[in-house]
């Protein structure tokens, strides 16, 4: 039976700024029916507390500690595995934010770990300064490897073209943290008492929502309203597929 429904974010309930036509209410109806609703971003440019703000002006019911955010996961992950290691930031304020919150230091030198995300602000010299960290010995860790996320704009490079700036620099490759890692599944299950079985996942993006699913354990079902189409849908599989989530129910 399912308790939780694990929605993604961008393409699947918002882009952008606006909210995906009929989202406020399915997730309303849901919540009416019972289910417990939570909210899992790859993004990390934001911390928890400003998704869940986020979502609440667009008409979507979000708490801080119903969100979860690939910032929020790259926190726990150094908590848990690195808690003496200080950290050079390749990422904007809500990585930085969300790192704080747990008692991690984030340094400009001598850093034992390089975290990379989306930074739109991302120059030469961050490449650079990354580039010497790794050099010598840090450990090089990522919030996601998304290759684009959708906008109003259309689609916009994601935090993946800047993992492979340092990659490519470093000639190291990232410990990627983020869906489709399990890791963040662990976290949920933590938080929330829950199994892979009761856990259901809602997202556009088969490469890392669907293949999140598959790989943890989760049901999974695909919306058309983001990045992934029909026509992708080969070796990954999503148990259902749907428009988007205006004509969402539990199965």
């Amino acid at each position: 039976m399912i308790k939780a429904v694990v929605f993604d974010l961008d393409g699947t309930l918002y882009r952008g700024s606006q909210a995906i036509r009929g989202a406020p209410d399915a997730l309303k109806k849901l919540r009416e029916n019972g289910a417990r609703v939570l909210f899992l971003t790859n993004a990390a440019t934001r911390s928890r507390k400003d998704v869940a703000e986020k979502l609440c002006s667009m008409g979507i019911k979000a708490g801080k500690e119903e969100v979860y955010c690939s910032a929020y996961f790259l926190a726990r992950y150094i908590r848990e595995h690195y808690p003496d290691k200080t950290v050079f930031v390749v990422g904007e304020r809500g990585m930085a934010e969300e790192l704080a919150e747990v008692g991690i230091r984030h340094v400009e030198r001598d850093a034992g770990i390089v975290a990379v995300g989306l930074d739109r602000q991302f120059t030469y010299e961050k490449l650079a300064r990354a580039h010497e960290e790794l050099g010598k010995g840090a450990i090089l860790l990522a919030s996601n490897k998304d290759s684009t996320f959708p906008t109003e704009r259309g689609f916009m490079p994601g935090a993946g073209s800047i993992v492979a700036s340092v990659e490519t620099a470093s000639g190291r490759e990232a410990h990627v943290v983020g869906k489709p890692n399990c890791f963040g599944l662990e976290i949920i299950k933590q938080d929330h008492r829950l199994e892979n079985k009761e856990i259901l996942v809602v997202g556009d993006r088969i490469e890392t929502d669907i293949l999140f699913a598959k790989e943890c354990g989760a049901k999974s079902v695909l919306v058309m309203s983001g990045v992934s189409k029909k026509k992708d849908i080969r070796n990954i599989v999503p148990d259902y597929v749907i428009e988007s989530v205006a004509e969402f129910s539990l199965p």
